[in-house]
């Protein structure tokens, strides 16, 4: 007590660090709130003071938008953070935070985004995940066909954007085994 009091006197006040989070439903925000305050006391110390600001997932893109401009880029975000969204089918959720926070500069970490689209950073700028898109799966399938000197499989993939990746991924591997093996 007595060295935070000798801080606030000498005015070398901790540095505040607002950090946003997008997050599927109000009851997270709690959660949040208390994730940061504990990460206070472990990191926080005297240099710098986190401060937890949360809005919920929104309807469509352009109420995320704005959301995100008038919640979280006003209060001077220093990162974002996407949790998942609140139906399975809503994946495409994490799209306008990281269109509108790329366009500040301001770091969008996915924690539970798999697309790979977020990925293409010629899109999405700032776009940090923690879990690896689902077309690092043909690494496995090409592990497999290796390992067990498989020539020839089948592969079904879905007739999206997920499943063109995964396969052109798998496809690109399987070329550059080729190339290798007729050198």
């Amino acid at each position: 007590m007595l060295h935070f009091c000798a801080l606030a006197f000498c005015g070398c006040e901790p540095r505040i660090v607002n950090i946003g989070a997008v997050l599927s439903q109000k009851r997270y925000e709690q959660v949040f709130k208390e994730a940061v305050t504990q990460a206070n006391t472990v990191y926080g110390k005297e240099k710098f003071k986190m401060n937890a600001i949360s809005v919920t997932h929104k309807a469509n893109a352009i109420q995320m938008a704005l959301s995100v401009c008038e919640d979280l880029i006003s209060n001077q975000v220093y990162a974002i953070l996407v949790s998942h969204p609140p139906q399975s089918s809503d994946h495409l959720t994490p799209t306008p935070v990281s269109y509108t926070a790329g366009f500040y500069r301001i770091p969008v970490v996915g924690l539970t985004t798999r697309m790979s689209i977020y990925s293409d950073k010629s899109i999405h700028l700032s776009f940090l995940r923690t879990v690896p898109p689902f077309s690092h799966q043909a690494l496995v399938w090409f592990d497999l066909m290796r390992e067990f000197r498989w020539n020839h499989i089948i592969l079904i993939v879905s007739d999206d954007h997920e499943g063109r990746a995964a396969q052109k991924r798998l496809e690109t591997l399987l070329e550059e085994r080729e190339t290798k093996v007729r050198h």
